[in-house]
């Protein structure tokens, strides 16, 4: 008998007020163990039928079934004249609580300024909490404090009520301190978001329609069943990602661009996929499509799982007329295959017109290549990492390009690391 998560659900976006366990399904036995998906980031915006988009940023996610914690961090984050936002941390974790797990999702954005400073806050702070432990009845909540909150000149106190609906006349609807909640059985879940705006004209060429959501949360805990059946899937695509690392501690000045994470029990064999258009890290990169896809079968006879991330027009540390790095298009796929047999590990690089310092790249570069680059640091290209563990998992990874830098660049400081086009596979079992 192998554990499988019934019913974890990766939430792409966020639907806030819409959110229901009704309908997923319920373990019918005794409950034995639980597993969880929980997530907490700074901004997310979408303007459908544009190309502007951003997914979440500085975003910290845990999943699963055993107790875990991660946290993260950006300086700062501006997407086009919709928003601009100071410091973002967020931090999302489980621990064990009886049979179930206490899960939270927490984010804190300071210095908010969106659409051109129509709506200000010094800070806002959301918290997602969850707990199911299979005896008492599940709880969950989501709450928001907004310190210096103005809108449209009106100011706001610290604790608004929960839903609290203002309207900018022709500008915008924002629901502040935004928050919903379900249960049904031992299921729970909950999402929040400190500000939820949406656009009721087009403006500066973004579309009616267009959301922004500060401090988007979510947590959710269900029942896990014993089935006969495949293996948890993990892995996915991510663009981007600058960090430093102070002792083990990762500290994000990017967030984790263009990113696609695959879900627990893979896709049912259909590809879901994360696109973001015009990137601009200022000093950093710039891109005009970030794609990754996630696609994944686990069923008895078969666990599957393929990642992929492709960049396209990357500049890397550019300048009014070149780049130390830049290419037409970058691209990565990771696969992993289990049937019963030795497994399947393997992945690709795929470029076009990739230049590093003025130097071009032959397209048959060899994996894991490393370059030392003047001023720069090291740049390992076609970077391919491999995990063999029978009984725990197996992980293929690749990287475009992985830089570790020995000069202080765009805020980063020596040491810092950039990643870009990584994708991952991964067949837990």
């Amino acid at each position: 008998m192998r554990s499988r998560l019934r019913a974890l659900a990766v939430v792409s976006a966020i639907t806030l007020m819409t959110i229901s366990v009704q309908g997923m399904p319920q373990a019918a036995a005794e409950t034995e163990s639980f597993g969880y998906v929980t997530f907490a980031g700074g901004t997310k915006i979408t303007a459908v039928g544009t190309t502007v988009d951003s997914d979440l940023t500085a975003e910290s996610s845990v999943k699963g079934n055993k107790p875990n914690a991660t946290t993260n961090q950006v300086a700062s984050v501006q997407v086009g004249t919709l928003a601009r936002v100071g410091a973002v941390k967020t931090d999302a974790s489980a621990v064990e609580s009886g049979k179930g797990f206490k899960t939270i999702a927490h984010a804190h954005t300071a210095n908010v300024s969106l659409l051109n400073g129509a709506i200000k806050a010094s800070a806002v702070e959301t918290t997602s909490t969850a707990e199911s432990n299979g005896t008492e009845d599940p709880t969950a909540e989501s709450t928001t404090e907004l310190i210096g909150l103005t809108i449209g000149g009106k100011k706001y106190p610290i604790n608004v009520p929960a839903n609290t609906g203002v309207t900018i006349p022709g500008v915008a609807q924002v629901l502040i301190n935004a928050s919903s909640t379900s249960t049904q059985g031992e299921s729970v879940v909950t999402q929040g978001a400190g500000l939820y705006v949406t656009l009721l004209k087009a403006t500066n060429g973004v579309a009616a329609g267009a959301t922004i959501i500060v401090n988007p949360t979510f947590t959710y805990i269900t029942p896990i069943q014993d089935t006969e059946g495949g293996f948890q899937l993990g892995g996915g695509g991510l663009g981007a990602f600058a960090f430093a690392k102070v002792g083990d501690e990762i500290q994000a000045h990017t967030g984790k661009i263009g990113g696609k994470l695959m879900p627990p029990l893979g896709t049912g064999g259909e590809t879901e996929d994360n696109t973001t258009a015009k990137v601009n890290v200022p000093q950093l990169l710039t891109a005009k499509v970030v794609e990754s896809t996630a696609t994944g079968t686990t069923i008895p006879a078969l666990s599957e799982a393929t990642g992929t991330s492709t960049i396209a027009d990357l500049r890397v540390f550019p300048s009014l007329l070149s780049s130390l790095i830049s290419a037409t298009a970058i691209g990565t796929t990771s696969h992993v295959r289990l049937d019963g047999g030795e497994p399947v590990t393997e992945g690709s690089m795929q470029f076009i017109n990739l230049k590093i310092a003025g130097k071009a790249i032959p397209v048959d570069v060899p994996p894991n290549t490393t370059i030392d680059v003047a001023g720069l640091g090291k740049v390992v290209i076609n970077e391919r990492k491999e995990i063999r563990a029978p009984g725990h998992g197996h992980l293929y990874q690749v990287t475009g390009l992985h830089i570790t830098l020995d000069t202080a660049r765009a805020g980063l400081p020596v040491g810092a690391e950039i990643q870009i086009a990584t994708s991952q596979a991964v067949v837990y079992g």
